[in-house]
C-alpha cells in the first residue's frame, strides 16, 4: 500500500487521480474498440487496394497532414487550459479565437494545394490531394470542439464520437471499393463520416458552453502566442511521424509507400494511444502542479517503469510481427512485418515521456518544449536521407529509432534543468 500512497502523493490528490484515470479509461476504451474496427477495416482496405494504391492512400493523407501546423491547431491547447481553470469562460475563450481559427484552417487547404502542384506526383496524386484536403476542417475543429469535453472531464463525448466516426467510415469504405469506386470513392466516404461527426461534436458542445460559430477575426496576443508555440509543437510531433511517409514517396516508389505505411499505420496506434492517456491527464495537471512540489526521483522512476512495461510488449510484437502481418495483409506485405519488427520499439521511448510533457505545458513551459520537440524531426528528416541510401526502406525505421534514443537523455535533462531553475520540483 506505501507504493501506491506514495504515487498518489507524488502526483495528484486520490480523488483526482481517479478522476484522471477514469478520463483516461474512457479514451482508451474508444481508442481500443475504433482500433479494433479500425483493424478490420484496415485489413480489408490494404488488400483490396494493394501496395502501390494503398501508398498512393498513404501519401496523399501524409502530405494533407503537413498543413496542419497552418491551422494554428495550437489554439485547442490553449482554450482547453484556460477553460479547465474555469468552464463557465470557456465559451468567452472560444469566441475570441474561432474566428482565427476559421481563418487559417482556410489558409491551410489553399496553400496545401498550391504546394501539391509543385510536388514530383501523378495527376491522380493531386487530384485526391486537392479533393481530400477538405479534411484539413475535420482536423482542425474536431479538436477544438473536442477541448470543450476535455475541459468539463467528460471524457466519454470524445469516445463516442471516436467510435462512431470509425463505425461510419470503415462499413461504408469497404462497401464502396467492393463495389469498384477505387481511391475516390474512399476519399469521399472519409470526408463524408468527418463532417457528419464534426456537426454532431459541435451541437453536443452546446451542453457545456454557449458561443457563436461565425465570430469576427481577433487577434488577441495574450492567447496567440501560446497557440502559435502549442501549434508548432504539435506540428513538429506530427512531423516526426509524417515525414517518414511524405519522404518515402519522394525517395522511393508507391509500393514502397504502400509497405511502409501499413507498418507504420500500426504503429500511429500506439502513438495514439501514448497521446490519449497524456490528454486525459493534462486538465488534472493543469490544475494540481500549481499547488504542490514535484518529487523528481520518483517521477523518473515511475517513467522508467511505463516505458520498460511498453519495450517488454515491444520485444514479444516484434518476434511475431512478420508472422502477424503476412497472416492479416497477406505476402504481398511480408517486407512491411519486417520494418514493423524494428519500429515497434519507439513506443517504448514516446510513452517514458508523458509525464515530461504534461508537466512543461501545464506550467507555461511550452516554449522549452517547443525547442525539445524539433529535435526529433530535424535530426529524422537528415537520418532519413543518410539510411534509405545505405539500408533502402528499412533504413526509415532505423532512422526513427536512433531519434527516439537520441531524444530521451535530451527531453529529460532539460525538463529537469528548467523545472529545478523554477523551483517545481525537489
Amino acid at each position: 500500500m506505501t507504493k501506491y500512497t506514495d504515487i498518489i502523493k507524488m502526483f495528484i490528490p486520490a480523488k483526482k487521480l481517479f478522476r484522471g484515470l477514469k478520463n483516461a479509461s474512457y479514451l482508451t476504451i474508444a481508442h481500443i474498440v475504433s482500433m479494433f474496427i479500425n483493424l478490420v477495416g484496415f485489413i480489408f482496405i490494404a488488400r483490396i487496394l494493394g501496395p502501390s494504391n494503398y501508398g498512393i492512400y498513404a501519401t496523399v493523407g501524409a502530405f494533407i497532414g503537413l498543413f496542419w501546423l497552418l491551422t494554428f491547431n495550437g489554439i485547442t491547447k490553449v482554450i482547453l487550459r484556460e477553460g479547465a481553470k474555469d468552464l463557465t469562460k470557456m465559451g468567452w475563450f472560444i469566441e475570441r479565437t474561432i474566428g482565427v481559427k476559421i481563418f487559417f484552417t482556410f489558409i491551410a487547404i489553399n496553400i496545401c494545394i498550391a504546394c501539391s502542384s509543385f510536388m514530383p506526383y501523378t495527376l491522380q496524386e493531386k487530384i485526391f490531394i486537392i479533393i481530400f484536403s477538405a479534411s484539413l476542417i475535420y482536423r482542425s475543429f474536431n479538436d477544438f470542439f473536442g477541448a470543450v469535453f476535455q475541459a468539463a472531464e467528460k471524457m466519454q463525448y470524445n469516445a463516442v464520437l471516436t467510435i462512431l466516426e470509425r463505425i461510419l467510415f470503415i462499413p461504408l469504405s469497404i462497401i464502396f471499393l467492393i463495389m469498384g469506386f477505387g481511391l475516390l470513392g474512399l476519399f469521399s466516404i472519409s470526408l463524408f463520416s468527418q463532417f457528419f461527426i464534426l456537426v454532431i461534436s459541435y451541437k453536443l458542445t452546446k451542453k457545456f458552453t454557449r458561443f457563436k460559430f461565425f465570430n469576427r477575426i481577433r487577434w488577441d496576443i495574450s492567447l496567440l502566442k501560446p497557440a502559435l508555440v502549442f501549434s508548432i509543437i504539435s506540428f513538429s510531433v506530427l512531423l516526426t511521424s509524417r515525414i517518414d511517409i511524405v519522404m518515402i514517396s519522394l525517395l522511393g516508389t508507391t509500393k514502397d509507400v504502400g509497405i511502409y505505411g501499413v507498418a507504420n499505420s500500426v504503429i500511429h496506434q500506439g502513438v495514439i494511444t501514448r497521446n490519449l492517456v497524456a490528454l486525459a491527464f493534462f486538465p488534472i495537471f493543469i490544475k494540481a502542479f500549481h499547488q504542490r512540489l514535484v518529487k523528481w526521483k520518483r517521477l523518473l522512476k515511475y517513467a522508467f517503469l511505463i516505458s520498460c512495461g511498453v519495450f517488454i510488449l515491444a520485444i514479444v510484437g516484434s518476434l511475431f510481427s512478420t508472422q502477424i502481418i503476412t497472416l492479416l495483409f497477406g505476402e504481398e506485405y511480408l517486407e512491411s512485418g519486417i520494418i514493423l519488427s524494428t519500429l515497434i520499439f519507439y513506443l517504448a521511448f514516446t510513452f517514458f515521456s508523458i509525464p515530461f510533457s504534461n508537466i512543461l505545458q501545464a506550467t507555461h513551459n511550452e516554449k522549452y518544449f517547443l525547442i525539445i520537440s524539433w529535435i526529433g524531426p530535424c535530426l529524422n528528416i537528415g537520418l532519413n536521407l543518410l539510411f534509405f541510401k545505405i539500408f533502402g526502406l528499412i533504413g526509415i525505421a532505423y532512422s526513427t529509432l536512433v531519434v527516439g534514443i537520441v531524444n530521451l537523455p535530451i527531453f529529460t535533462f532539460i525538463t529537469w534543468k528548467i523545472l529545478k531553475r523554477q523551483n517545481r520540483i525537489i
